[in-house]
């Protein structure tokens, strides 16, 4: 049986992964939650295994601990205590240093690291899951990073000459970049209309517009970041769940600025 090709590979398991996150958001409820907590877990297991490899020690189950703490009264108390928590759990973890000997203040830096990148940031799926018309925003946050991902994928591999950020992603280039932002603009302005007739919803396609060019821009910038992490902590990928795609946090990595910039813009102009 002829084996398949890293493209190959990667569509079809994008396409597998795309499936299952469409029957996520249909499902929704505790399951969702679950599925977004999990990610989470596994997404900062994938940071503190990164920094290991360059000679950290992160307190891994202090971190894990403090992701659940954090989402479970998240989920309890519908946010009102998350900013007094965090903060609370970042001060009370740094004193580990104190009680373990062996424990350095840099260790601790990347242990919270993992809490905040990616462990709580998916706390923005759940805000625009729940900001207006159950999955409306979430929705088009998603169709946002992830047409941008696959456009400038493509446009690079066949028009892409010109290095981006050649001390950090080699294989980016400026046309793969200008294309994933033209993907985004456009995959976002057709999702929008086609979920204002789902909702009933008016908003205007000025709106999908912006959000098309913010995700498509600032999901790039994810996507470089932790290509930075990786390159300074000499790995590849974040890890192997997910072939074609290395670890769960190379598939996020844009979703986690796609998200936040999302919330903030609906929160501006959308209510």
């Amino acid at each position: 049986m002829k084996k398949m090709s890293e493209l190959q590979t990667r569509i079809l398991f994008g396409g597998i992964g795309v499936l299952f996150l469409i029957l996520m958001l249909w499902i929704g409820g505790w399951i969702f939650d679950l599925f977004l907590i999990a990610i989470a877990l596994i997404g900062a297991r994938e940071v503190y295994f990164a920094f290991e490899k360059k000679g950290y020690a992160p307190q891994k189950q202090a971190g894990y601990l403090m992701i659940i703490i954090f989402y479970l009264q998240h989920l309890y108390w519908s946010g009102k205590y998350d900013f007094v928590l965090t903060l609370t759990m970042v001060i009370f973890s740094l004193s580990l240093c104190v009680w373990k000997k062996d424990v350095h203040p840099n260790d601790m830096a990347v242990t919270v690291l993992g809490f905040f990148y990616p462990g709580i940031a998916l706390v923005f799926a759940f805000l625009l899951r729940d900001f207006t018309h159950e999955n409306y925003l979430l929705i088009l946050a998603l169709a946002s990073t992830f047409a941008t991902d696959t456009a400038a994928y493509f446009v690079g591999r066949k028009f892409g000459s010109k290095k981006l950020c050649p001390s950090i992603s080699p294989g980016k280039t400026v046309e793969g970049s200008a294309g994933g932002l033209a993907g985004s603009v456009l995959v976002t302005i057709l999702t929008g209309l086609v979920l204002n007739l789902v909702y009933h919803s008016q908003i205007a396609v000025i709106h999908f517009t912006v959000i098309g060019l913010l995700g498509g821009a600032i999901s790039q910038a994810g996507d470089l970041t932790a290509s930075a992490i990786k390159r300074y902590c000499g790995i590849k990928d974040y890890g192997n769940i997910l072939p074609g795609h290395g670890g769960i946090l190379d598939r996020i990595d844009s979703l986690l600025f796609t998200l936040p910039v999302v919330y903030i813009y609906a929160l501006l102009f959308l209510i």
